[in-house]
């Protein structure tokens, strides 16, 4: 009798183990379910959120996106020029971790004088010169030719962090967005379009 007991408790616990493994498993893929369509809305707003700018402490203009995060078949479905550009580089697509594409745009108006001067010993020519911490500008009239040469240099800073929180009001139980700051030293340089992929491995 207390054989037959022992094996009812033993077969009534392998059953609730059973039950157990496949609610955990029913649960788990719910969960990721749930996770990869989250994620995937998130990215859909990231992809189509406009830039937002503020001033850094020393008065640089920084943008600030969401970076969007796709799994690798979502990435080729969603935005095929963007593994166009990766194969362009000679560069496995399935080997990519991060993709990022920013767009800037330099505007500066310079006022300069005009020198005359003489080349070859006999040709009158009019000159001008311009340098700054970014630009060198160069120029030259002969006759009716106009020769400018120019020269640009900036410095592009880009840092991926965790940031704003999706849902702020929830506190510490909501989780933080990743997000991309870009930068440029050049104040004459503005960044009119960024945008980050972050290729989702999980």
């Amino acid at each position: 009798m207390t054989m037959k007991i022992n094996y009812n408790m033993i077969k009534q616990f392998a059953k609730t183990l059973v039950f157990i493994g496949i609610v955990w498993v029913i649960g788990k893929l719910y969960l990721n379910e749930h996770k990869d369509k989250v994620r995937m809305e998130n990215s859909f707003k990231a992809a189509n959120m406009q830039i937002e700018y503020y001033k850094a402490k020393n008065g640089q203009l920084v943008a600030k996106t969401d970076v969007i995060q796709l799994k690798y078949s979502e990435l080729k479905n969603t935005f095929p020029e963007i593994i166009a550009e990766i194969r362009n580089l000679k560069i496995n697509p399935r080997q990519i971790t991060n993709y990022s594409e920013t767009v800037i745009h330099q505007d500066k108006d310079i006022t300069t004088l005009l020198r005359d001067s003489v080349i070859y010993d006999t040709v009158p020519v009019r000159i001008f010169n311009y340098k700054d911490e970014f630009y060198t500008v160069s120029g030259i009239a002969i006759g009716d030719t106009q020769k400018v040469h120019i020269e640009s240099k900036d410095s592009l800073i880009q840092v991926v962090y965790k940031g704003e929180r999706y849902k702020p009001w929830l506190w510490i139980f909501s989780k933080r967005k990743l997000q991309q700051l870009v930068s440029c030293k050049n104040p004459n340089t503005k960044i009119v379009f960024n945008k980050n992929v972050e290729i989702y491995k999980h």
